[in-house]
Order: C-alpha cells, then sequence, then structure tokens
C-alpha cells in the first residue's frame, strides 16, 4: 500500500472561512444588476418607439385617459422640429367622487428645433353629479394648479 503524503503546512487543509456578506453590498449589487439589465432594454424601447411612434403608459381612474396619460413618450419628425416629447399628469390636491383636477407637464428633447422652448404646464379641472355620472371639463388654467 502506498500512503499519501502529508503536506508539511498543516494549515493548507483547514477549512477557509468566508465573511458574510452585508446586506447594503447585497443591494448594491442588486441595484447595479438592474440598471444594467435596463440599459440593455433601452434599444428595445427605441425600436418599440420608432416603429410605433409612441409609449403610453395610463392611468386608472381619472376622467379622459387618454387625453392624460401617466406617462407618453412621442417622437417628434416634423419639418422645423425633431425630437422627442415627455407628457405627464397627475392629479392634484384631494381626489374625491365629484371634483378632480389633473396637472399636465409637457416637455421637449428637441435636437432640431425652429423656436426656443416649448415646455408648457397646463391644469384641466372636472366635476360630476355622483360617481355613477359622466366627468365635465370646468376649467382649464394655461399654469400649473394650485
Amino acid at each position: 500500500m502506498t500512503q499519501i503524503a502529508q503536506p508539511a503546512n498543516s494549515n493548507a487543509l483547514a477549512p477557509i472561512e468566508t465573511k458574510k456578506r452585508s446586506r447594503l453590498r447585497r443591494l448594491g449589487c442588486g441595484l447595479i444588476l438592474a440598471l444594467w439589465f435596463l440599459l440593455l432594454l433601452t434599444p428595445c424601447a427605441l425600436f418599440y418607439l420608432a416603429a410605433n411612434g409612441e409609449i403610453r403608459l395610463y392611468h386608472a381612474d381619472i376622467p379622459q385617459p387618454h387625453s392624460h396619460p401617466l406617462l407618453l413618450i412621442s417622437l417628434i419628425n416634423e419639418m422645423d422640429n425633431r425630437g422627442l416629447q415627455f407628457l405627464r399628469s397627475t392629479t392634484v390636491g384631494e381626489f374625491d367622487d365629484t371634483a378632480v383636477c389633473v396637472e399636465t407637464a409637457v416637455n421637449y428633447l428637441l435636437w432640431e428645433s425652429s423656436s426656443g422652448n416649448q415646455d408648457v404646464t397646463y391644469c384641466d379641472c372636472y366635476t360630476r353629479a355622483d360617481a355613477a355620472s359622466a366627468w365635465t371639463l370646468i376649467e382649464t388654467h394655461l399654469s400649473p394648479c394650485a
């Protein structure tokens, strides 16, 4: 029988102690991984925008959700203006069953423009008699909701 030679250094066979990673370090790695996947999905979103002309996310319970999307990114490809339009809307103040005001902000990222800053914020206020009836526009302000 042959014997297996033991190493001269007895610490070589000692178990390796591993440090437990901190939660902050794991959270940081997870955040970096999420940002990396977001960066990898960016070309897909740009192809979708080029093919459809817009990316639209809707609110659930506001009047005229098509006119007041949660987020709208649309491609502008006109003779004098080229770029992107970002439209965001939020409800302002107390949201109840009979009255609501919706503030809409429109911002532009233009790489070719015939004029200066075109960003705008406006406020639409709606009312209705009860929860079952339709919303009626009562006023529009060309400024943020107060």
